[in-house]
């Protein structure tokens, strides 16, 4: 099974940006993503259509059960 950490973000003109971390740490708790996710945003690294990312919308940890059949 994989699991991947989903990082939802909007603009200030609403339009969304999803980052993927894969495998992420187990210990992680909701307040070290929400300084991440604050980091992120304080970085202005990540833009959408040229508007900076401004808000954290979400966050989630996916797992996935992947089986080989041929």
């Amino acid at each position: 099974m994989t699991k991947s950490l989903q990082l939802q973000f909007e603009t200030s003109s609403g339009k969304r940006l999803m980052v993927t971390v894969d495998d992420p740490k187990e210990s992680l708790t909701n307040t070290e993503i929400d300084v991440g996710m604050e980091a992120i945003i304080a970085s202005n690294v990540f833009h959408v259509e040229g508007i900076p990312l401004s808000i954290v919308k979400s966050a989630r940890v996916v797992e996935r059960n992947v089986t080989q059949i041929i």
